[in-house]
């Protein structure tokens, strides 16, 4: 056990840098109209410990217009609905305003169905008075359910059009990245925000020598600097937990590269975990991608979102086009794991290999994919990121999946959600069911939607109607449709890993083969 200056988990973790990002931040919230903004870093970047120091700095007395700050961790009780999301707004906000405003808080706090329309009144009163920064601190755990809906977020734009309010969101992904409720995405919400997020990124050199000399107090050699930045890259808890190393066996002398090579050696087991937990986020195209990297030393032609992923974890660097020098210690963890590039029997010969790497088959069959559609690739991406460790929430962005592809197909065969009259005469000549008739004046929702796409792909009595899609689309699309019902209402009843990678096996064939009958449309076959 060493002692460690700089604590890398828990509750103790100290700013350590960082003050180019809160200096970007305090000049978008502090302008004449402030700023909405977006703050997005990986896992272990120190995202929160930055958020809590701008809370302390913004509410200094006198150092900004901001007499209030919420910073309201929505990872810690995750709102499930509209009703939760708003009740839990109003409780959180009246505590964080009760010492300037105690009126105004105890009005939040005493709101039971209208919260929504008391926190309205309360940021109305109080645009001529001041200014209150609301930071959204976990915004991604909010938005793996698609349970909060458009509703929702246009009721936030409307409260973020006083003056007395300025949102900063932070998470993982960009909003845009984030959202699963198709609905939802049309929100004038997320437009209120700058495009550009604000990452907290890794250290370079500069700051990492501004480290040892401003935190650490060490005098080190140039040699010793460029080996610590390429064992790390700057990964925050990465680069700590070896400086940490590096600190307990120092000897008050100059750091030299050979003694930054035993502390990132000592190190390695204590940082595996880190780099572990990195290395699952990053999807199954994004991992054969850094193996590609660590195998060639520099690749070029990755992918904007793989390359921003590998180079926000500190994985490697940009450099133009390319991706260059993978970290040392990067390529020791792929070194230590036995089966990254094993044959199939390693890959899932049991049901724990299986559950940890299928979700590379699934990754490989949508690259396969021609011309696949932007948001469906998006939702089945998303969705894949869930997996293997979250396979209920993965689970509930199924319905996502189903409604895009319903919307696809209606523009596809009708040019909107109106059936023609047409069809219902064949229908009604051929004595198909009755019921189809009721979709003369109310297009079908929900589950009736599978009844018209049978009946335009696989009658009973007369000839397909569909022109495009086919009945293949139709058995697919109606298979998967009890996962999406299962994953809105899963109630505590948890379906198996393997059954939920079944799902998304069935999900990215639909998607196939409806992408399949757009295309053979198209060239007119």
């Amino acid at each position: 056990m060493i002692n460690r200056k700089f604590p890398v988990t828990g509750n103790e973790p100290k700013l350590i840098g960082r003050s180019n990002i809160l200096d970007e931040i305090l000049t978008a919230i502090t302008k004449p109209v402030p700023d909405h903004i977006q703050v997005v870093d990986p896992r272990y970047s120190g995202k929160t410990v930055v958020l809590k120091k701008l809370k302390e700095i913004v509410s200094s007395d006198g150092s900004t217009e901001y007499s209030c700050v919420l910073l309201w961790d929505l990872g810690h009780i995750t709102p499930k609905n509209d009703l939760e999301f708003l009740s839990q707004f109003a409780t959180n906000l009246s505590e964080a305003i009760k010492d300037k405003f105690p009126d105004y808080s105890e009005h939040l706090k005493s709101s039971k169905d209208t919260f929504q329309q008391d926190i309205a009144e309360v940021l109305d009163a109080l645009n001529d008075e001041t200014k209150i920064l609301v930071i959204f601190d976990g915004f991604d755990k909010a938005l793996s359910s698609d349970k909060l809906t458009r509703n929702l977020w246009d009721q936030l734009r409307e409260l973020a059009q006083n003056k007395s309010l300025t949102l900063i969101t932070a998470s993982r992904k960009s909003l845009r990245e984030l959202i699963r409720n198709p609905d939802a995405q049309t929100s004038d919400f997320w437009n209120i925000f700058l495009s550009t997020p604000i990452r907290v990124d890794c250290f370079d050199e500069n700051e990492i020598a501004d480290i040892l000399t401003n935190y650490c107090q060490v005098e080190f050699d140039k040699g010793a600097l460029t080996e610590l930045y390429n064992a790390t890259n700057g990964t925050p808890v990465v680069l700590l937990e070896v400086l940490n190393y590096l600190l307990h066996a120092h000897d008050g002398k100059k750091i030299t590269n050979a003694l930054v090579q035993d502390a990132v050696s000592c190190s390695f087991e204590s940082n595996h975990n880190f780099i572990d937990d990195l290395w699952h986020d990053c999807s199954p195209a994004t991992q054969d991608n850094i193996r590609l990297l660590v195998e060639e030393s520099e690749i070029q032609g990755a992918s904007h979102s793989d390359k921003t992923s590998i180079v926000e974890k500190g994985f490697a660097r940009a450099s133009g086009s390319k991706l260059i020098k993978p970290s040392r210690l990067l390529q020791s963890y792929l070194e230590s794991r036995a089966n990254e590039k094993g044959a199939i029997d390693r890959l899932f010969s049991s049901e724990e290999a299986f559950a940890q790497n299928f979700n590379h088959v699934l990754s490989k069959r949508i690259v396969q994919i021609s011309n696949i559609d932007h948001e469906l690739n998006r939702y089945l991406q998303r969705s894949l990121e869930d997996l293997p460790n979250h396979p209920s929430v993965c689970l509930s962005g199924i319905r996502g999946i189903l409604d895009k592809c319903f919307d696809i197909i209606w523009n596809a065969e009708f040019g909107g959600k109106v059936v023609p009259d047409g069809h219902f005469d064949t229908w009604n000549y051929h004595k198909e069911h009755e019921s189809l008739q009721e979709f003369k004046t109310s297009f079908p929702q929900g589950a009736k939607r599978l009844k018209l796409l049978k009946a335009l792909t696989t009658p009973e009595r007369s000839n397909p109607l569909a022109k495009v899609v086919s009945k293949s689309t139709y058995v697919a699309i109606n298979a998967l449709y009890p996962f999406g019902d299962f994953g809105q209402h899963q109630e505590g009843e948890k379906m198996n890993l393997q059954m939920v990678y079944s799902s998304m096996l069935l999900a990215v064939e639909l998607v196939a083969s409806l992408q399949n009958d757009l295309a053979k449309s198209k060239d007119g076959v």
